[in-house]
């Protein structure tokens, strides 16, 4: 079969396309073939190895897809061949960028009707993470005011649906006028290399501040959070796409009575026992019904998984990039 593999750790990506043999389901694990792939800005930390946990080498990326069951392992009793899924290798295990992908059955799960190949591969990380982080740690109430830091990105759009969805007022930020008039469903947006951040987001509410801020993208961002937070507000950090982890200040943190919390939806997922896997099962009925409708952002072909990287790091397209596989 094709895949995209990662043989080494630097920059500029060392990834090709390559031939490997097509893996086969061990008790418990499902073949899948590959409809499309979800790829997601942390994966290029692996790729230059910056990230915390680096796999071992070579390394097919991609951790999330949608496609068909080709084969069932032993003791797979929950799909058959031909079935529609979506899998989100919650592990960091990789894999899904290639023809076919072996995945436990604890992680393949059924893909709707109504969802695209290409939407299904967008379904599971970037919502389980705005759920876990917006309904789990954040506590989000109606009525409430939320912001969406790169709310462009593909795990930003999904907090601000999910914000709605609770009931809160939604402030969208992010670097680009035309790329912010593509987020669905914000109250306002505020362009933060055109307008002054913390003082936009005072104005906004009235000089209260907002009560929770969704934050993948640290540095600077975070900076302003801390200054226009309301009192009792949350930051749920969910990453540092600036390049620079964010230092709290704690003094700020006092006074306002202010949470900082830490979003690590995978962990969320695999170590917090019945509790994350409840949580996770609440956010995929919520897609099961249509109250969340996953899109793909930009679609890519599979020879272009390459350019669909370079494009996701430079911040070119709203929403998440998705890689289509074709079948042979």
């Amino acid at each position: 079969m094709k895949a995209w593999m990662l043989r080494r750790f630097e920059k500029p990506f060392a990834l090709e396309i390559a031939e490997v043999p097509r893996p086969e389901p061990g008790p418990g694990e499902i073949l899948i073939r590959n409809h499309a792939a979800g790829l997601a800005f942390g994966e290029m930390l692996i790729f230059d190895g910056t990230y915390q946990k680096l796999p071992p080498l070579p390394y097919i990326p991609s951790n999330e897809c949608a496609g068909t069951v080709e084969r069932c392992g032993d003791g797979v009793t929950a799909f058959a061949p031909g079935d529609r899924v979506m899998v989100f290798a919650a592990d960091m295990r990789g894999g899904a960028l290639a023809e076919y992908c072996v995945m436990p059955q604890s992680f393949v799960f059924p893909c709707p009707e109504r969802l695209s190949f290409a939407d299904g591969a967008t379904a599971l990380m970037n919502y389980w993470t705005s759920y876990n982080a917006l309904v789990r740690r954040g506590h989000l109430k109606a009525g409430e005011t939320l912001v969406v830091h790169g709310a462009t990105g593909g795990v930003g759009s999904t907090a601000v649906e999910i914000g709605k969805l609770i009931g809160a007022t939604v402030i969208a930020t992010g670097g680009s006028d035309e790329r912010l008039a593509q987020v669905v469903g914000a109250d306002h947006v505020v362009n933060s290399n055109r307008e002054p951040l913390r003082e936009r987001l005072l104005e906004l509410t009235q000089g209260r501040g907002a009560d929770v801020f969704y934050d993948p993208v640290g540095g600077d961002v975070f900076d302003a959070s801390m200054r226009a937070i309301a009192v009792g507000g949350r930051i749920l950090v969910v990453g540092f796409t600036s390049g620079r982890p964010a230092t709290p200040r704690t003094n700020v943190m006092l006074v306002k009575m202010i949470s900082v919390i830490g979003v690590e939806a995978r962990r969320a997922l695999l170590e917090t026992g019945e509790e994350g896997w409840s949580d996770f099962h609440a956010m995929r009925d919520w897609i099961d019904s249509g109250r969340l409708n996953p899109r793909a952002g930009h679609v890519y072909s599979f020879a272009d998984a390459r350019q669909a990287y370079d494009a996701l790091l430079a911040r070119k397209h709203s929403g998440k990039c998705v890689v289509e596989i074709p079948q042979r």
